[in-house]
């Protein structure tokens, strides 16, 4: 792309710079575009996926009411640090994502 155009993240419209002002922001994120579910805005996964909340949230919401309620020190004890780094490759690979320890 030329100095004068600007791209859009979400959709990949390209606008001159000029014209970016007249151009609706509220784009439809495609997700192809969409590389990783961590350090993407929260916002554009929900948009993309036309969800009212990212599904990395229901995900973790369903696996604490299946057996995270009844675990003690859920909230007080930190996971282990590659299980953590596991799950977010998997939800950024967009596969098979296993919450469990």
């Amino acid at each position: 792309l030329s100095s004068t155009t600007q791209s859009s993240l979400d959709c990949g419209l390209n606008v001159h710079k000029q014209c970016s002002k007249l151009v609706p922001s509220d784009c439809q994120p495609d997700l192809r575009r969409i590389k990783k579910v961590f350090s993407c805005d929260l916002t554009t996964l929900v948009k993309a996926h036309n969800t009212p909340r990212p599904m990395v949230l229901d995900m973790c919401i369903r696996e604490i009411e299946q057996r995270g309620l009844t675990s003690e020190g859920l909230y007080r004890v930190s996971g282990f640090t590659e299980h953590i780094e596991d799950v977010r490759l998997a939800f950024d690979r967009g596969g098979c994502i296993l919450l469990e320890m």
